[in-house]
């Protein structure tokens, strides 16, 4: 390639500040330079880049316009490249085992283990989908190395980092009275038959939101899955209490759901990336940690 990436550089940022000498400033280095490097892509390609505008600095042609899409796109695909030569270099690969807490899996880790896998092709990842009770235990062991959950019964030898938050929320069938309010007081839910999401430590987490306002849930049915939940309450067995929910309304039994916060103030549940101090860092666990940090919060928005 004739043109260099540092005149792809110099290009872009002189498009984005809208003159030759701010993109200087920016890029820390002279105008000339800036110049003579947009001088050589338009000479190279026979292009007119810019309008130069007397006192107003430069503006963009059609054609800059296209050409700017296009430089960007490369660029993106120049430090992806770069990114991904430096893991090859540094011999970023071998096998993690991962942990993701249940009602995790299906909504968030997937589309995580995906773009790592993309990331990072060269790295095994052992996967296992349990409870909190099963992924603290398995990091204590060190079966489990690394694990995406919730921060529920977590201890002192542990390492975590909150990734994104979620507020409880109330889970209604379209037919019930209460979803037609705009937020929904946990006093009302004890009115209803209830709903529990009943796995280790979660179920706690439940029961306390409803005790810390001195009042308990008439529980009518308990399930250990996010889905059954729904799929009870929108069959009108019940209401609930839910942090996570997929990106439909619609449960797998085919009815929709209505979710509403909250009224009062109560604890939200954090999603963690959760380790044992006493672990080793691998440079593909330390890779792994950094792409979770950087696309949960994210995948997390939605929830």
């Amino acid at each position: 390639m004739d043109i260099s990436l540092r005149a792809l550089r110099y290009f872009v940022a002189t498009a984005e500040a809208g003159k030759i000498s701010e993109a200087a400033v920016r890029l820390n280095i002279s105008q000339p330079s800036v110049s003579a490097a947009i001088h050589q892509i338009e000479e190279k390609f026979g292009l007119q880049l810019f309008l130069r505008l007397p006192a107003k600095g430069i503006q963009l042609t059609s054609d800059g316009a296209r050409f700017l899409e296009r430089a960007r796109y490369l660029l993106a695909q120049a430090e992806e490249f770069q990114h991904d030569a430096s893991a090859i270099s540094q011999g970023i690969d071998g096998e993690i085992t991962v942990a993701s807490f249940v009602n995790l899996s299906p909504t968030i880790m997937a589309e995580l283990l995906g773009i790592f896998r993309e990331k990072y092709p060269m790295v095994r990842v052992n996967f296992r989908d349990a409870n909190q009770h099963d992924i603290i235990s398995g990091l204590m062991t060190g079966q489990i190395e690394i694990a995406v959950t919730f921060d529920l019964a977590l201890q002192s030898g542990f390492s975590s980092s909150v990734l994104a938050t979620l507020q409880p929320r109330a889970v209604l069938s379209p037919d019930d009275p209460l979803a037609l309010e705009r937020s929904i007081s946990l006093h009302d839910l004890c009115t209803r038959p209830f709903v529990l999401m009943d796995l280790p430590h979660t179920r706690d987490y439940f029961h306390s939101l409803f005790s810390d306002q001195r009042i308990a849930p008439a529980i009518a049915y308990r399930c250990i899955s996010f889905e059954a939940v729904r799929s009870f309450v929108a069959s009108g067995l019940g209401v609930s209490l839910l942090n996570i929910s997929p990106a439909t309304d619609v449960a797998l039994c085919g009815r929709p759901v209505v979710l509403r916060p909250i009224t009062e103030a109560v604890r939200p549940l954090r999603i963690v990336l959760l380790r044992s101090k006493r672990l080793k860092m691998r440079p593909a666990l330390n890779v792994f940690q950094e792409v979770a940090t950087q696309v949960l919060p994210a995948l997390a928005g939605p929830l």
